[in-house]
């Protein structure tokens, strides 16, 4: 097993009120594993069991496509079409970070918003979470599933009824060396409908994949795990790369997790650490009372790293260039995460 090493950049949370059976959504810009030494009820979530030699097209697991011909023990592809290419990536495809395999999901262009390929205009992205898509997307082009997209399901047993479940997976994309730069699309389905989440590309110059928590109570002792695709939602937008799948119980969760409860988008609130004014318009400050090398990064609204810089006690950006909107910071030092949440241009 691989152990990659990198921190986490920032993280967040989306929380479902009321009685919904998910309780939360957290997702953490990250390639190394949240919880460690987890019972893991899933099987075969690193995909390492397969007849299915790494490659494009060569080898694909769904038996809709024309180039079926291997599988991915314990899981069942569904959807796809002829033309779907869902396949088996190592290494020299895409970062790997458990194991040598990871699950790719090619399946052709899909569709968001509307008939227009490209068109997000319908989308609203909070906490990883993507929402506004209209009934009737996201769709693939005919050939490729339409509708149902391409999917991995499986069914895990044995769980008790009204107990507290983690759900923990990495999600990247594609790495194409830089033309796949863009954001992509999938959705998770742990039984009580699809949650749409974002993927990134993880190429070599800025391979952070997303490693999801998905917080929920079991309301049967058996729950069927989905992930579906339906495709490139534009023309540099990644398809989903999925690796190291593991189910295991609330208690074995890591400690450093924020409550469901209680967490707010502004994970970390380290009062030695001041970032003003907020909103800001033309310059932003960065002022600690630690006297120790610290980086601050700004990334904008697809979690990409518009700004970097490592200073001591106090750092002044010029920030005019920079189109109004949200932003997301984190302040890091050589140990991890000091202070992480949102800010606003105006």
């Amino acid at each position: 097993m691989k152990n990659v090493g990198l921190l986490a950049l920032f993280q967040f949370m989306h929380y479902f009120p009321g009685k919904a059976q998910v309780i939360c959504v957290l997702c953490f810009e990250q390639n190394e594993e949240v919880s460690s030494g987890v019972n893991n009820l899933l099987l075969n979530g690193g995909f390492e069991n397969t007849s299915c030699a790494p490659g494009w097209f060569e080898d694909c697991f769904c038996p809709n496509s024309l180039f079926y011909n291997c599988d991915l023990s314990n899981w069942t592809c569904i959807g796809g079409g002829t033309n779907s290419y869902p396949s088996v990536f190592d290494s020299t495809l895409s970062f790997i970070p458990e194991g040598n395999n990871a699950a790719y999901f090619g399946n052709g262009s899909a569709y968001t918003c509307s008939e227009a390929w490209g068109d997000s205009t319908c989308q609203s992205i909070k906490s990883c979470i993507v929402t506004g898509i209209p009934t009737g997307f996201p769709k693939s082009d005919p050939g490729y599933g339409e509708l149902t997209g391409v999917s991995l399901e499986q069914t895990v047993s044995g769980l008790i009824v009204g107990q507290t479940y983690v759900l923990e997976f990495w999600a990247g994309g594609e790495p194409f060396f830089g033309p796949l730069s863009g954001q992509g699309i999938f959705a998770l389905d742990v039984g009580f409908g699809k949650i749409f989440l974002e993927c990134n590309d993880t190429a070599p110059d800025f391979p952070f994949g997303t490693r999801y928590l998905v917080v929920f109570n079991a309301i049967a002792t058996s729950h069927q795990i989905k992930f579906t695709n339906w495709g490139h939602i534009c023309g540099i937008c990644t398809e989903l790369v999925l690796d190291d799948v593991r189910l295991y119980t609330i208690e074995e969760l890591s400690g450093t997790v924020p409550d469901c409860m209680t967490a707010t988008s502004n994970v970390n609130e380290n009062e030695d650490i001041c970032i003003y004014p907020n909103p800001f318009s033309s310059e932003l400050t960065v002022i600690t009372k630690l006297s120790i090398r610290s980086a601050f990064t700004l990334y904008d609204l697809v979690s990409k790293p518009v700004f970097h810089q490592e200073f001591i006690n106090t750092l002044t950006i010029n920030t005019c260039i920079l189109p109004d909107g949200i932003y997301f910071y984190s302040v890091n030092d050589k140990n991890g995460v000091l202070k992480s949440g949102k800010i606003v241009k105006e």
